[in-house]
């Protein structure tokens, strides 16, 4: 019988994990560029005419 309260080792790291990572740093940069860009400019994110608000 095996043991099973050993907990199964942890796959390695490789490329296609440090492309994911490296991926969502660069997007959330990004988005934190474009808030800072649009706060300066104070730009107002408005609802289309004829939407009620809720």
């Amino acid at each position: 019988m095996a043991d099973d309260s050993k907990p199964a080792p942890r796959p390695p790291v490789n490329v296609y994990t440090a492309m994911l990572v490296l991926s969502f740093i660069a997007i959330a940069i990004g988005c934190l560029v474009l808030a800072l860009d649009l706060g300066r400019y104070n730009f107002e994110i408005q609802p289309p005419a004829g939407m009620k608000p809720s």
